[in-house]
């Protein structure tokens, strides 16, 4: 799916601003603090529901205003509908194809947008909830059923807690079985998913990486040389001590390895962000392939930490495939040799942009 029209208010800096981007590549090129990452912001609203840059979306409100509105129209697979999403104070309004929905799960699988940042190194180097973010929002475009399985899992997991801190250990087998069977699932269907990534990212690292491939190696939240639920029981009395669960795939990981060692023990900051940008971009290209639903990626501020040699080798890269690209920089002069019939530029200055 691609985003053919957007119209963004009252968010951050932009008082009123919408464009009709490029397909394919779209470049949004001014002066920091112009108004380019908020426009980032708007779009990625859209698919998510919330901001990359702050977990209270009520900060996107233009100071002085009662809401924001975001509103655009999308096209992919011979359909077209309108998206949207309104924010005030408290309140959040989401609009997809005529009719509000309650949960921003329908626009997640109705528009994927993924996000590639100067942060987004800590995607690797961060705490383990951010990788399995990464590898949940990639499960939920492969299979209909994980999402209804998570729910189970979490709404099962905290039953147990509160039986665990309650000291109720008669009513727990009911509940450890179950918490198992969802675990598992989830589990299995990571594993999957991390199996079918794998190729992908072995094909972008190339771009960036002479040695290659890389292995995601998944951890699962438990030994897996014996069942989620023997390992719960086995640890109760300990669980009653910490008043939760300590195993499950709640508490899942991975790590990237080359050559048996994880990388982040030796790689360099800048070559850290190159193998971030390597595993996203996997994850955008597996999407396209398996699910025919491209969505798109923005890239804030694509010169960081990238000398020119990689910065170019990134910039082709985006020339391939299907997915819809909004990318920025602070000056034109760096994307110059990038642009092509099938690229928009779109120059921005106080939350106002102009095609150029």
């Amino acid at each position: 799916m691609s985003l053919v029209r957007i119209e963004a208010s009252d968010l951050r800096n932009i008082e009123s601003a919408s464009f009709t981007p490029s397909l394919r590549l779209n470049f949004l090129v001014g002066p920091n603090a112009s108004g380019k990452t908020s426009l980032l912001e708007a779009i990625y609203l859209l698919g998510r529901a919330r901001s990359f840059r702050t977990p209270q979306v009520n900060q996107l409100i233009r100071f002085g205003q009662p809401a924001l509105t975001v509103m655009g129209k999308i096209e992919g697979d011979e359909r077209s509908f309108p998206i949207g999403i309104r924010v005030a104070r408290g309140q959040r309004e989401i609009h997809l194809a005529g009719r509000t929905v309650q949960s921003s799960a329908e626009l997640i699988r109705a528009f994927p947008v993924l996000i590639i940042q100067p942060a987004s190194v800590t995607l690797l180097e961060g705490a383990p909830k951010q990788r399995r973010q990464f590898l949940d929002f990639g499960v939920f475009h492969e299979d209909p059923g994980y999402l209804d399985h998570w729910r189970r899992y979490v709404k099962v997991l905290s039953q147990r807690n509160i039986l665990l801190r309650e000291n109720r250990l008669r009513e727990l087998p009911p509940w450890t079985h179950e918490l198992a069977r969802y675990g598992t699932i989830i589990a299995n269907a990571r594993q999957r998913y991390a199996e079918s990534l794998e190729p992908f990212f072995w094909a972008m690292g190339k771009h960036f990486f002479s040695k290659a491939p890389f292995e995601i190696r998944l951890h699962a939240g438990w030994d897996t040389t014996k069942s989620l639920e023997s390992i719960l029981q086995q640890e109760i009395a300990t669980d009653v001590r910490q008043g939760y669960t300590q195993s499950g795939p709640h508490k899942g990981d991975f790590s990237v390895i080359l050559a048996d060692r994880p990388v982040k023990a030796y790689l360099s900051r800048g070559q850290m962000k190159l193998l971030v940008y390597a595993l996203l971009l996997a994850q955008s290209r597996l999407m396209e392939e398996r699910t025919g639903a491209a969505g798109c990626v923005l890239i804030d501020d694509v010169a960081s930490e990238l000398d020119d040699h990689n910065k170019q080798r990134l910039l082709a890269l985006l020339g391939e495939g299907q997915t819809q690209y909004f990318v920025t920089a602070t000056r034109r002069d760096i994307i110059e040799d990038s642009l092509d019939s099938d690229a928009a530029v779109f120059q921005v200055e106080h939350g106002q942009l102009t095609r150029a």
